[in-house]
């Protein structure tokens, strides 16, 4: 059944403001009239009425107008004294006219641009004009929102396009009418403008053209398809590539786009998979897999080297590194790690990434253990990461040294496990450590490490004296969201203004309680930043972290309340983050909290979601606005297809039960395009920007 322009106007109205209508010419009680008429065939209308030039006047500077019906026998209110003047405070209303006579005004409407003429004692005809008008006005109001949406994702397209690695080019009717840098430079054409009107057919190469042909006149009977293409670059050498053709349109004309990848580059690719066989793609060495094959061949030797064992290296702050560098940084890390443990490891010795932040030496000669581990170890904490890596701040080692039985031969699998024990009581020492696995020392027995009273002090000072200094990283919208989010990030500051990410301090304040006056330190400094960029008239959002502690405190939301009083601010500014691990282990205080948050019109937010019961049981009982995505996500997905699928199904589930998603960790734009093609809501990571200390927008 067609829609009726009623209800059409209900669902396009949606709740937003009645029609602003005015009167002109009308007595009071025609215009109560005419509004009696109006709301009782469901027309939700504001009227106001003008009997004469100055009334005239004043409502148009005061009151808004979309429609507009003059009564054509008003004797104080000339006619066209009322059309020209509302068509100089608006031109583009709608006007109507209403006449006891509509056949008299007929020509005189058609000149004027006149919408409808209705007769007096004409009120359905008079309802349906207005309603008609008012479904023409949102319409107009849906399509300059629809454009508007249309020229940003056309923005962002143009933007992916221009930072992807691949090579893109659109043709239509065999010429060129766009491609990006990347298409260019495979062809050797110096400028991007050159290759606009250049025919398709001068870069295949000759031998190739007549079946080239073809392919262009199938263009349409295809979808999309893919084809080994010899092709000619501007310098007349030939190589070979996998053509991609898919129907598009540019500029509202059908065009076909075309992607091209060079066949060496999948070559590339295919040897590359063979490599990760057997190898960790980031830093180069054999992978678990490999390392336990090559162990176990050495174990079922008939002749085992007399003296062999293990050097385990763990670097333990890995995870808060990662977290405040990002995934960039904390690769070239591990990169780094490789390349000086290749210095320690000698032909003999098998070096091995045991897991994501753990490395292994297979020691298979008469060497010293103890002296290998604390030669790594040494090297290693004395190497500058800083400068290697760029923005970490220091890593902390452990080594775990393991040495094989000689009287009592045990598994790979035992052997590492051991290993394993040894490089984890390392790591439960204060500092860079090493430690020689020994039976007879249970890890129950381990002491606690103790903490170091200056950086105790130092957290304190910074809490007394405003130590601390906030950095943001912006949430940016895929779907057109014109808002600006920033993710609050937390600095602690030394006695030389230099900055320590939490990794550093974090675990200092949790052992020792400090952590519900720092999550009071972000929240006051965050609102009232916040506040500052709001009265310059920026739309901006702020996702504020609150701490383990900072749920189970209960005088948090009433802080959060005094704060938002004292700078003025509105709650539905801010969006406050928790953690799946804290919400898990706090449900019910959580609860209180985040419920107390919501009706001060807070957003809520959960960090580091990945997929299983335990974090879709947290959805199920807690009302979560946002998920940010765990970065895992982002490792491989632009070539890893089931981790696609994966999100995808993720990122579907999340939204249909109205739960924004944001993709953390995004570090490249092959990932970035995924994400927009998955459908994600927004996007953050070191690809877009490195947290920041200002906020710099030009968006107002």
């Amino acid at each position: 059944m067609a829609a009726t322009p009623n209800s059409v106007f209900q669902s396009l109205d949606n709740g937003n403001s009645p029609l602003e209508l005015l009167m002109l010419g009308c007595t009071a009680n025609e215009a109560n009239d005419c509004a009696n008429t109006l709301r009782n065939n469901g027309q939700a209308v504001h009227i106001k009425s003008a009997s004469n030039r100055s009334s005239l006047a004043q409502l148009l500077e005061t009151e808004p107008c979309d429609l507009v019906i003059i009564n054509t026998e008003s004797k104080q209110l000339p006619l066209q004294h009322g059309i020209d003047a509302v068509r100089e405070a608006n031109p583009a209303v709608a006007i109507i006219l209403m006449d006891s006579d509509p056949g008299s005004h007929l020509t005189f409407a058609a000149e004027q641009d006149i919408r409808d003429i209705v007769k007096k004692s004409d009120n359905q005809h008079l309802a349906f004009a207005v309603q008609r008008e008012h479904h023409t006005l949102l319409l107009r109001q849906e399509l300059s929102r629809v454009r508007h949406k249309l020229n940003e994702t056309e923005r962002r397209c143009d933007s992916l396009l221009g930072k992807s690695r691949d090579a893109i080019a659109y043709v239509h009717e065999g010429m060129h009418i766009r491609a990006n840098a990347v298409y260019c430079s495979m062809f050797g054409i110096d400028e991007i403008n050159d290759v606009e009107g250049l025919p398709i057919m001068d870069l295949i190469a000759p031998g190739a053209r007549q079946d080239f042909k073809k392919i262009l006149r199938n263009l349409e009977k295809h979808d999309s398809f893919e084809t080994q293409v010899e092709c000619l670059g501007n310098d007349g050498s030939q190589f070979s590539t996998i053509m991609e053709f898919s129907p598009t349109y540019v500029d509202e004309e059908p065009c076909t786009q075309i992607l091209i990848a060079d066949q060496s580059q999948h070559i590339e690719l295919q040897e590359r998979i063979d490599e990760l066989t057997n190898h960790d793609p980031h830093t180069h060495l054999f992978n678990r897999n490999a390392f336990m094959e090559r162990l176990e061949g050495v174990l079922n030797l008939e002749s085992m080297p007399s003296h062999m064992g293990l050097v385990q290296i763990s670097v333990n702050n890995f995870a808060e590194l990662r977290e405040h560098a990002g995934i960039k940084q904390a690769d070239k890390l591990l990169h780094t790690v490789a390349n000086t443990l290749k210095e320690c490891a000698e032909n003999a010795h098998t070096l091995a990434r045991l897991g994501d932040h753990d490395f292994i030496i297979l020691i298979t000669e008469s060497s010293s253990l103890t002296e290998i581990g604390e030669r790594c170890l040494s090297i290693l904490k004395n190497k500058d990461f800083v400068s290697a890596t760029g923005v970490l701040d220091a890593p902390l080692f452990s080594v775990g040294v393991t040495n094989y039985p000689e009287n009592n031969h045990i598994s790979a699998h035992e052997i590492l496990n051991r290993s394993c024990k040894a490089t984890k009581q390392a790591v439960l020492e204060t500092g860079h450590s090493i430690h020689i696995f020994n039976e007879a020392i249970s890890l129950d027995t381990i002491e606690q490490p103790s903490l170091d009273p200056s950086v105790i002090d130092l957290i304190d000072h910074a809490l007394e004296n405003d130590g601390f200094r906030l950095m943001y990283q912006p949430i940016v919208s895929l779907q057109g969201d014109t808002r600006e989010n920033y993710s609050v990030l937390l600095r602690l500051l030394d006695q030389n203004d230099e900055e320590h990410s939490p990794g550093e301090f974090w675990s200092h304040a949790e052992k020792t309680n400090r952590l519900v006056e720092i999550d009071r330190w972000v929240i006051r400094n965050a609102i009232r930043e916040l506040v500052k960029h709001r009265h310059e008239g920026k739309k901006i959002n702020f996702y504020v972290m609150i701490s383990k502690q900072g749920i189970t405190d209960e005088s948090m939301l009433l802080w959060i309340c005094d704060c938002l009083r004292e700078f003025k601010a509105k709650g539905a500014w801010l969006t406050f983050q928790f953690s799946v691990l804290d919400l898990r282990s706090n449900v019910q205080a959580a609860r209180g909290l985040i419920d107390g948050l919501k009706k001060i019109n807070c957003r809520i937010a959960i960090s580091n979601f990945a997929s299983g019961p335990n974090s879709e049981t947290l959805l199920k009982h807690l009302p979560i606005d946002v998920v940010k995505l765990s970065p895992e996500f982002m490792h491989h997905l632009a070539n890893d297809e089931e981790q696609q699928n994966q999100l995808s199904e993720i990122n579907t589930q999340l939204q249909a039960s109205g739960i924004k998603t944001i993709a953390s960790g995004v570090e490249d734009a092959n990932s970035l395009a995924m994400l927009w093609n998955i459908g994600v809501n927004y996007i953050q990571g070191f690809f877009l920007q490195e947290p920041s200390s200002t906020i710099n927008s030009d968006e107002k």
